[in-house]
């Protein structure tokens, strides 16, 4: 019986973490994920904040949101923790919101995809 249950035990310690450590998000560090990050976005600005329409120039203000939280998450982790919320924000807009095929939903579709791909945490 003793070796069974340490055998239990050592399964149920499998996805266990230490006493005293919580699950973090990292912060964005300065580097080359910041810049691809920052690239990505900006076709979709310029897209959008050069637009005719209003739902065009909503885009735009998204994607300025984002800008505006890349330089937060080099700090914050709220900030880091709420880029997923906003690219995947992006994604829905450009997929209900603006007309198929478009030059503006084109954009702000790949960029989306690219800038949620980008800001998903690490495992």
């Amino acid at each position: 019986m003793p070796a069974r249950a340490t055998a239990v035990k050592e399964v149920v310690d499998i996805g266990t973490r230490p006493v005293g450590t919580e699950a973090r998000a990292d912060l964005l560090y300065p580097g080359f994920k910041l810049l691809a990050m920052a690239l990505t976005a900006l076709p979709a600005t310029v897209v959008g904040l050069s637009a005719p329409t209003g739902l065009e120039l909503v885009s735009g203000i998204i994607t300025g949101l984002w800008f505006a939280l890349l330089p937060a998450a080099l700090y914050r982790r709220w900030a880091m923790l709420s880029l997923p919320f906003v690219a995947a924000g992006l994604l829905l807009f450009a997929v209900f919101a603006l007309p198929f095929n478009s030059p503006a939903f084109i954009v702000d579709f790949w960029s989306a995809a690219m800038m949620l791909i980008l800001a998903l945490p690490k495992r």
